[in-house]
């Protein structure tokens, strides 16, 4: 099977940058999973599990892990941009690879405007004025725009940036905290089984974000190396961070369900028992970082999906153009931003947008992870040279578990909020009917839609 282009189409692909290095893709990782969440979920988790609340975060960071490696085994093989689709639609078909880059799109904007929502309320309050919070929700967003028309160089750098100060201010709070009390492992479950079951839900809430890296594949150095890499030492760190916090976090507060529930700011208010007030500050920093580490790692990521389509004709040829200047899709960068400040319009509620990415972003993992478990037979010489290598038995365990895992959360929230279920049912028709006219289209104007499926675009690693 020919897995790339040939010579003369080579002589004339503009190819995107590669402008991330190991460091970059770490820091991509640790920001696309440690969100505000982190900062706005502690209490509701800490409330449900008691001191053991570590163990909820190493089930949810382990399940996760687990449902993340399909998705590591297909970018070690096959490091290409907007991996969602592109995988999806070689290994299974490309319809499915259609409506799984859509969910995730759809998705990833649902959490962009969810957290420039949540932003623009942290902030607010400190502007002058005291603007509307959807007004600056607005904004927040055409100014991340301005960053990504420098290049990715510089919005992977401020993303570094942003994430160091994220860890350092967690670090200081956990060991800090960790020398002022004697930290309990014990398993007192105040809520019971159930208040446990839900607490480790709550810390699956909070554990996803591994998928950005998968888009990233043409502009990673190395990438068969480091997007595994980046991945394993990316969720190590946000395993011990989240395991260090979480533990200092209920060790410091009296337990009281209700008032520990209460909480709106839990870290901030934790932290003034035993933090000077500088590092108290520099914490409530890390809440701003940890909003804006997840708002750039979505956009980095998320609009290589529509690059990935455009590039084999179902979306228009005008996204797939790389900017000379800037080696990245500009045009596809600027779709998604629209599509994100439409969705802040739409006056709907932080809760609603993160039920939504949920369900979208859930949903492609599943579908990847049966993907997964064709790569050895499809794309064997990839297979091969893959740096991170799981044998195929062990592939379908791993798949089947990530399914049963990604789609019982899914069943959970739509039984919560049936109007998700609905809207993915509406966005999944409405995406097959255009998939079916578009390539209807392409065949009716001389593409060899079939042999055009066999070529894997883009620059070899």
């Amino acid at each position: 099977m020919t897995t790339q282009n040939d010579n003369s189409s080579k002589a004339t692909e503009v190819t995107l940058g590669r402008h991330i290095g190991l460091g970059g893709g770490i820091a991509l990782v640790i920001g696309g999973v440690i969100g505000m969440g982190i900062y706005a979920l502690i209490a509701a988790v800490g409330a449900q599990a008691g001191t053991g609340l570590w163990l909820a975060f190493v089930l949810a960071i382990v399940i996760s892990g687990v449902g993340v490696a399909p998705l590591i085994q297909i970018v070690s093989a096959l490091p290409k941009a907007g991996g969602g689709y592109l995988f999806t639609s070689r290994l299974l078909h490309p319809l499915v690879g259609v409506l799984a880059s859509f969910w995730a799109i759809f998705g990833g904007t649902c959490l962009t405007a969810m957290v420039a929502l949540g932003l623009a309320g942290y902030i607010t309050p400190y502007l002058p004025g005291n603007p509307p919070v959807r007004l600056v929700a607005f904004v927040l967003p055409i100014l991340f725009y301005t960053l990504f028309l420098f290049g990715l160089r510089l919005a992977a750098s401020v993303q570094m940036l942003l994430v160091v100060q994220l860890v350092v201010a967690l670090l200081v709070y956990g060991l800090a905290g960790a020398a002022s009390f004697d930290l309990s492992f014990a398993l007192d479950l105040p809520q019971g089984t159930g208040g446990f079951i839900m607490a480790t839900i709550l810390c699956y809430s909070v554990c996803m974000g591994f998928q950005v890296i998968a888009e990233m594949g043409e502009e990673m150095k190395n990438p068969r190396r480091n997007i595994p890499l980046s991945l394993v030492i990316g969720g190590s760190i946000v395993l011990l961070i989240y395991i260090l916090v979480g533990t200092v976090f209920i060790n410091s507060m009296t337990y009281d369900f209700a008032s520990i529930n209460a909480l709106t700011a839990p870290l901030t208010d934790s932290g003034k028992r035993f933090l000077p007030g500088f590092w108290v500050m520099f914490l409530s920093i890390g809440a701003l970082s940890a909003g804006l580490t997840s708002f750039n790692a979505g956009a980095i990521a998320l609009p290589r999906e529509l690059f990935a389509q455009a590039r084999d004709g179902i979306m228009p040829p005008f996204l797939k153009r790389i900017h000379p200047r800037t080696r990245t899709p500009l045009n596809a960068v600027t779709v998604y931003f629209t599509l994100m400040l439409a969705l802040v319009l739409t006056g709907r509620s932080v809760d609603f947008y993160g039920v939504i990415t949920a369900v979208g972003i859930l949903m492609m993992t599943a579908t990847i992870a049966v993907a997964a478990v064709r790569l050895p037979d499809k794309f064997p010489r990839e297979y091969s040279r893959a740096f991170f290598r799981i044998p195929k038995a062990w592939l379908v365990v791993l798949a089947v578990i990530s399914v049963l895992s990604s789609l019982g959360v899914v069943f959970i929230v739509i039984m919560e909020m049936p109007v998700a279920g609905l809207i993915y049912a509406v966005l999944s028709l409405a995406v097959a009917v255009y998939y079916f006219m578009r390539v209807r289209w392409l065949k009716r104007n001389g593409v060899d839609w079939e042999a055009q499926l066999k070529v894997i675009p883009g620059e070899e690693a």
